[in-house]
């Protein structure tokens, strides 16, 4: 049966609309600021199949397109036959599909009138899943086990009956068991919400309705897509990045891209990878596709809502043992470095197929920034804290305009946690958040200006870890635009205590009063700085971007 543009727009909207409700709720429901502030945790409804149909329109593409990898490890473990109406599904196995350990993963299999007709997942960023320390965090991690509890495919509920034995064993292996259950609830309590969604709009148009909607969504999609693709010009491309050390040794990390293009189809092949790091800097197979598909859908097909059908044109290549296809039991804590590194080689290896496209390399990391501990200070609300501070960062500029300053940059579209919002809950205190100037490379246009978040420690008893990147190796720019400025970590700066950070520093114990400079690297420029537009040099000038001094240096003049 054909379902009519008209009725498949609102079916569309309606999908979209359930995977956005089921995030709000769980924001709204959450214990941590990573959930309430940050919206670190993704939402989609899938078919029966397995295949994204919709997705919260601010999710996390380095979350939810590793679900669908994901949800098939977890169905294979548990057995397709043992799936019933009643059943919550449940792991963080990054081994079968999924990111790290922290990113716990819960579905719902979806019945009506006994038929399976999809899913319904959500994937959020638990502030703390057991491990060497505080929020689960250290690049020095040699194995999975050694970042925290592995949770297994396993039924959370059955018969829509909670598991308390595994709730039980779960939060009691995390550093804070109520915020770990509370979270838990939140999770699973929108996957309830969006079934009663999915419900009513079965109600009203029928199943068969539905699942002919689902098959047309995606297969529009891909059209879409092969569309742009087409238009990209045929050939083989080449480009190379690193991450700066392994969290172990300082050596480069290097991700080796060749991508063809062949009429509407893609291919990238990432086999000529550095060979699996022994500390955390590895990612799945699933992770370094989510890179390559966020790549290709920014620059084909932004506009129309991403699904399964978007990214059918691309085929992925990697080489098992790989730092982007790691294998058991390496470790994967620095996965999103990873990624994101990805990213950031496939979009440069496409610049000369399609260079009114791309953009040049952002700030290229998470930025994570770990800061707990105890506190023992009289007026201190609790006993322990903790706060993940995502110091990232900035985009690279396009052909027709400048990178973006400070936001999160690429596939983990996370926000950052108000100031105020962070003083309340945590022992410290702002001195400082703000676009760092002359930090984006010069170019026709200008890469994104990073950003700083400097505050200070008012506990006696905090650490502070680092799983970041960019500290030594600078985000390139395209076409003869200059790159954008490393990151800087720095412990009391301008002190004598001074002490710069790698981006990928253990657990290391902060004095009481330590002041904490936390700066993005830059985005890298777009084409010639002698080509800048004069009003754009002043601008940036009166905006405070660019400095009078560094005008001169890269444009050879000011207004």
């Amino acid at each position: 049966m054909a379902v009519d543009a008209f009725t498949l727009a609102v079916i569309q909207n309606a999908l979209i609309g359930v995977s956005h409700e089921m995030k709000l709720m769980t924001m709204r429901a959450a214990y941590t600021q990573l959930w309430k502030e940050q919206g670190d945790l993704s939402c989609c409804v899938m078919d029966a199949e397995g295949e994204i149909v919709a997705q919260d329109p601010t999710g996390f593409p380095i979350h939810v397109t590793t679900m669908p990898f994901q949800l098939r490890g977890l169905i294979d473990g548990i057995g397709p036959d043992n799936i019933k109406p009643g059943d919550v599904l449940m792991t963080n196995d990054p081994f079968l599909g999924g990111t790290h350990l922290p990113d716990v993963l819960l579905v719902r299999p979806l019945f009506w009138e006994g038929e399976l007709y999809g899913y319904l997942c959500n994937r959020g960023h638990w502030a703390d899943i057991g491990g060497m320390g505080p929020g689960s965090y250290s690049p020095a991690t040699r194995e999975l086990i050694q970042e925290g509890i592995v949770i297994p495919p396993v039924k959370l509920f059955v018969n829509d009956q909670l598991q308390k034995p595994l709730v039980d064993l779960v939060v009691r292996n995390v550093r804070n068991a109520s915020v770990a259950l509370g979270d838990m609830r939140a999770q699973y309590a929108s996957c309830f919400s969006g079934e009663r969604r999915l419900a009513e709009v079965i109600a009203r148009y029928g199943l068969l309705t539905i699942r002919e909607a689902m098959r047309e969504i995606l297969s529009r999609s891909e059209q879409l897509t092969r569309v742009r693709i087409a238009d990209f010009k045929d050939g083989v491309y080449h480009a190379r990045d690193c991450i700066d050390g392994d969290g172990l040794t300082e050596d480069a990390q290097w991700i080796d891209a060749k991508v063809t293009i062949a009429g509407s189809d893609i291919t990238v092949d990432l086999s000529g990878s550095s060979n699996q790091s022994r500390g955390g800097m590895n990612c799945s197979r699933a992770s370094a596709i989510s890179g390559i598909q966020y790549a290709i859908k920014s620059i084909t097909d932004p506009e129309n809502p991403p699904n399964a059908g978007s990214y059918r044109p691309v085929k992925v290549v990697t080489r098992p043992g790989t730092l982007c296809d790691a294998q058991p039991p390496g470790s994967m804590v620095g996965y999103g470095e990873v990624t994101y590194r990805v990213l950031d080689t496939v979009m440069r290896a496409l610049a000369d197929a399609s260079p009114r496209s791309v953009l040049a390399s952002g700030s290229g990391s998470t930025g994570t920034t770990v800061i707990g501990g105890s506190d023992s200070r009289s007026e201190a609300k609790k006993r322990y804290f903790l706060t993940l501070e995502l110091s990232s960062g900035a985009y690279g500029a396009r052909a027709t305009r400048d990178g973006i300053n400070a936001i999160r940059y690429g596939a983990g579209n996370a926000g950052h946690v108000p100031i105020e919002a962070d003083e309340m809950e945590n022992p410290i205190v702002f001195e400082r958040y703000e676009v760092v100037a002359d930090t984006g490379g010069a170019g026709t246009f200008r890469g994104g200006n990073g950003f700083c978040r400097v505050f200070r420690v008012l506990a006696d008893g905090a650490s502070i870890c680092l799983c970041a990147d960019r500290h030594r190796s600078q985000p390139q720019g395209l076409f003869g635009g200059l790159p954008g400025s490393t990151a800087r970590y720095v412990l009391d700066p301008g002190t004598a205590k001074e002490r710069v950070l790698s981006s990928k520093t253990p657990y290391l114990p902060l004095d009481q009063g330590t002041l904490v400079w936390l700066q993005s690297a830059g985005g890298g420029g777009y084409g010639d700085p002698k080509a800048r537009d004069r009003s754009l040099i002043e601008r940036d000038l009166k905006d405070g971007y660019v400095s009078v001094e560094r005008a001169l240096e890269v444009y050879g003049r000011t207004p």
